[in-house]
C-alpha cells in the first residue's frame, strides 16, 4: 500500500536528508510499544481528518482495516473526532468565554445557559458517543486526546488525558497517541495537496 512514507515523491527528491529523517520518525512511531498498531491507525485516521488530508485519511482507513478494524470501529472513530472537534470550539478559550458569556460557576455553564437547547443537545450527543459500543472507551479517550491536542485545546486535552487514565490507559499509551498525532500533523503537510505538489515541485530540471 502506497503511503507518504513509502512513495517516491517531491520532498524526497528535493530534500533527501530531511525526508530520510522524517521516514525514520515515521517508522519509530509505528514500532511496537504501549499501543497496538490498530489503535495507532485509528488515531492516525482521526488526526488525518482534522488535518484535512484526504490522501492520509484514506490511507489510514485502509491500514486500520488491514489491522483488523471494523467499519463500525472506524465510523465511531470519526464520530468521536466530530464530537471533540466541536467540543474544542466550546472549550479552547474556556476561561475567557466564561468571563464574557457566563457567570463563572462551572466550566461549560456559559453555553448551556446562553444556548440552552443547543447545549443540551450537544451534551446528549456527547453522552451517546461514550456509551458502550464497538470501540472501547479507552480507545475513544485516546482518539479524543489526539484530536484535542491537534485542535490545540488545552482544557480538552487535559480532560481527555484524565479520561484515558480513568479507563486504564498508561502514560506510555497516552504519550504514543500524542506522538501519532504529531506524526500525522507533519505528514498531512506533505501530502494533503499531493497532486499539486507533484505538478509544481516534482520532476524539476533543477533537481
Amino acid at each position: 500500500m502506497e503511503t507518504v512514507a513509502t512513495q517516491q515523491s517531491w520532498f524526497e527528491a528535493l530534500t533527501p536528508e530531511m525526508a530520510s529523517q522524517w521516514k525514520q520518525f515515521h517508522d519509530s512511531v509505528y514500532e511496537s510499544g504501549g499501543l497496538d498498531t490498530k489503535s495507532k491507525e485509528l488515531i492516525a485516521a482521526a488526526a488525518s481528518t482534522v488535518g484535512r488530508c484526504p490522501h492520509c485519511t484514506r490511507g489510514h482507513i485502509q491500514k486500520a482495516q488491514a489491522q483488523g478494524a471494523t467499519k463500525q470501529e472506524i465510523a465511531e472513530t470519526f464520530m468521536i473526532t466530530s464530537l471533540i472537534s466541536s467540543g474544542t470550539e466550546l472549550h479552547w478559550m474556556l476561561d475567557d468565554y466564561e468571563e464574557l458569556l457566563g457567570d463563572g460557576a462551572d466550566g461549560d455553564r456559559w453555553f448551556r445557559e446562553q444556548t440552552e437547547e443547543m447545549g443540551t443537545q450537544w451534551r446528549t450527543f456527547h453522552d451517546a458517543l461514550y456509551e458502550e459500543s464497538a470501540l472501547d472507551r479507552k480507545t475513544k479517550e485516546l482518539v479524543a486526546v489526539a484530536v484535542a491536542e491537534t485542535r490545540r485545546c488545552r482544557h480538552c486535552t487535559i480532560a481527555h488525558i484524565n479520561g484515558a487514565q480513568e479507563q486504564g490507559a498508561t502514560k506510555e499509551e497516552i504519550a504514543e497517541a500524542i506522538m501519532v498525532a504529531s506524526l500525522i500533523a507533519s505528514g498531512t503537510q506533505l501530502v494533503w495537496m499531493k497532486e499539486d505538489y507533484e505538478r509544481l515541485l516534482g520532476d524539476q530540471d533543477d533537481v
